[in-house]
């Protein structure tokens, strides 16, 4: 639930919208459907940070959320074309759910959008081996990709038919091509993409075909427009307009003209609502958590990871590192322990099952290496458990987060928030936070394992002193922003450019 403090830091929200509404589209939404036993209909509230600025906006403003039903009765309420409020009651926010077939979502979800498009973006195909676009890749780009983002369209127009001016925000990988099929069916909304991953350099997205990078980027182009979480991505996809369509980019106002269309290219670096997880890390059931933590490894310093098992975590490369450490500090062998707290992803995709395969096969590795009747020096916990994560960011004496590459990263911001041991921070140069963490953390190359081992040293070594000063540093870096002010400044960017297309008569 949003703070009161934080409500306050947008005050003119509803007189800088007016009468205008906003409509939000992703591929999830903000809550899941379920039945009770008597088949009343039950909803959960998802977590992340555009959840709670969604909500915060909302109750200021009219507001509607587009995302495709997940499970039967999701489906049965897009079917019934109903609406359903956010589950809070200070919210005005209203759920609208996209029925996309079966086999169209596989082929949108499962082969384009993870992993062909997810691993463009964080440079992690083995390009000698893979991908292969093949006639599959084709179908699936044509028959889910751009079909599942045509569904969206005109679920997006329908309801923006309902409002005054509507402002309609696509979020993310999963909908680059939506734009171009809302522009067909109405040229009256501002259409406005954020995305929240890394945005890759041409020659990366040159492993698109060209007819499905052109389809991509000029779908892109449609919005009025689009945002990054920071100006390195936001001048990867100039380069990448400028590169591969050959169309004019102003690099000093940051604007791509194409069919004599302008965008406007905006950097907004995305935040956690620093307040609500601080309550969370005080409830009954986080606190079980820390104190067995505490319990179970008296003594020990601990290493902490908490991720998804994402092929771009980077999750065994950081093993390695420890294991490079334990080899070069003999010392410290029953003195520190890694915990791991990994929860599975993607299940349903081969590239993360064997992933994850990799990881589990490391742990047993190292540990069955170096472990003693009483120390073992991996602890690793694959389960989908928020609050125990929670817990494991309380306690860490060094927080790794060495991504190959990431939007942001939002785990190094809850980390030092949340911490109570002035605990170090050792962050990958290509995570998006880095640019705003970077000079109070230890700035590791991701593919350096032996950077990364000296990095763990350092900060296994630091003098209290300096740690005190580093993570006093970063909780102030990421409380003066939150979730909430992010969605705000996009908003007022949005309205702005508005009222001056208005004034120069565009």
């Amino acid at each position: 639930m949003q703070s009161n403090g934080e409500h306050r830091k947008i005050p003119d929200l509803k007189k800088l919208l007016a009468d205008r509404s906003i409509i939000l589209v992703s591929n999830r939404g903000p809550v899941e459907f379920e039945q009770d036993a008597a088949g009343n209909l039950e909803t959960r509230r998802g977590g992340g940070g555009l959840v709670t600025a969604m909500t915060a906006i909302s109750k200021e403003a009219k507001a509607t959320w587009i995302s495709a039903a997940m499970n039967d009765i999701e489906r049965s309420l897009a079917h019934d074309d109903a609406s359903v409020c956010l589950p809070d009651d200070s919210s005005s926010c209203l759920i609208k759910l996209v029925d996309i077939p079966e086999d169209i979502y596989n082929r949108y979800y499962n082969i384009i959008s993870n992993p062909l498009l997810w691993f463009i973006h964080h440079y992690i195909w083995n390009l000698a081996y893979d991908p292969s676009i093949s006639t599959g890749i084709h179908d699936a780009w044509h028959n889910g990709y751009v079909a599942a983002n045509k569904l969206f369209a005109q679920a997006a127009v329908k309801e923006s038919r309902k409002h005054r001016n509507p402002i309609i925000m696509l979020q993310d990988y999963h909908l680059f091509v939506a734009a171009r099929y809302i522009r067909e069916l109405s040229q009256e909304p501002f259409l406005f993409h954020f995305t929240h991953i890394p945005w890759p350099e041409p020659d990366y997205m040159r492993i698109l075909p060209e007819s499905m990078r052109t389809e991509l980027l000029e779908g892109m182009l449609s919005n009025d427009m689009v945002g990054f979480q920071s100006r390195h991505y936001a001048d990867n996809f100039l380069l990448c307009c400028e590169t591969l369509l050959q169309c004019h980019v102003d690099w000093k106002a940051k604007t791509v003209t194409l069919h004599g269309h302008v965008v406007h290219v905006q950097t907004y670096p995305i935040s956690i609502d620093h307040e609500s997880l601080v309550e969370v890390g005080a409830s009954d059931k986080v606190l079980e958590y820390e104190a067995k933590f505490m319990h179970d490894n008296e003594g020990l310093s601990l290493i902490v990871r908490t991720d998804r098992s994402d092929p771009s975590k980077n999750i065994v490369r950081g093993f390695r590192a420890f294991e490079v450490l334990l080899n070069k500090h003999p010392e410290l062998k029953e003195k520190v322990k890694f915990l791991a707290l990994l929860y599975p992803t993607r299940e349903n995709i081969k590239a993360y099952n064997d992933y994850l395969d990799s990881i589990i096969a490391t742990v047993n590795e190292i540990n069955d290496r170096y472990k003693t009747d009483t120390w073992s020096p991996i602890h690793l916990r694959l389960e989908d458990n928020y609050l125990e994560s929670i817990a494991a960011l309380k306690c860490y004496d060094v927080l790794l987060v060495n991504p190959i590459y990431d939007g942001m990263n939002l785990v190094a911001k809850e980390g030092p928030v949340l911490n109570n041991k002035n605990g170090v921070l050792i962050l990958s140069e290509n995570a998006g936070a880095t640019s705003e963490l970077g000079n109070t953390s230890l700035v590791v190359s991701p593919f350096d394992i032996e950077g990364t081992a000296a990095a763990i040293y350092d900060a296994l070594t630091m003098a209290d002193y300096e740690k005190r000063a580093r993570a006093s540093t970063l909780r102030e870096i990421v409380q003066r922003n939150n979730s909430v002010k992010w969605l705000y400044y996009q908003i007022k960017d949005i309205v702005r450019l508005e009222k001056k297309k208005v004034l120069d008569g565009i």
